[in-house]
């Protein structure tokens, strides 16, 4: 019997390989153009509801930067890096990443400039909503949809 639990660590890593290789072969199948929308779609939800309004009004009106808010900005911009947006939207996303990045940077310290945090919280928040605007526009024509309704998150 202790030989079976010495062996279930060993066993639990060969299933979990065993997943990885079934989603890897998935993920490379026919389907490139659906799993790239998918995770353009994925990306773009984690954008949208980041809290980024949250954080530029909570600047703005209650003169606080939050806690998480140059967290929130770095993992965005990782994650505007490092997504494979469509080509027609790579340099919007490039510039967004940026100004993420420019918002971190206005965020960080002991004490951070309230103005410069604040224009920085306002333009990041901006940049995603035009961003995304643009984006959705993009993936409702994928989809075959016509809409010239609002995507704005907060």
């Amino acid at each position: 019997m202790k030989r079976i639990y010495r062996r279930l660590p060993m066993l639990g890593a060969f299933a979990a390989i065993l997943a990885m290789v079934a989603l890897a072969s998935v993920a490379c199948g026919d389907d490139e153009k659906a799993n790239s929308n998918s995770d353009v779609i994925a990306a773009i939800n984690i954008l949208d509801n980041a809290g980024l309004h949250a954080i530029a009004d909570s600047i703005s009106k209650d003169k606080t930067i939050p806690a998480t808010a140059q967290s929130t900005y770095q993992k965005l911009q990782a994650l505007t890096l490092l997504t494979d947006w469509p080509e027609e939207l790579a340099s919007q996303a490039s510039a967004l990443a940026a100004i993420l990045g420019e918002a971190a940077a206005a965020v960080d310290g002991q004490k951070p400039d309230l103005a410069k945090a604040t224009e920085a919280a306002k333009k990041a928040h901006d940049a995603e909503h035009d961003f995304s605007s643009e984006l959705w526009e993009h993936l409702y024509a994928e989809a075959g949809l016509k809409t010239g309704a609002s995507t704005h998150a907060d």
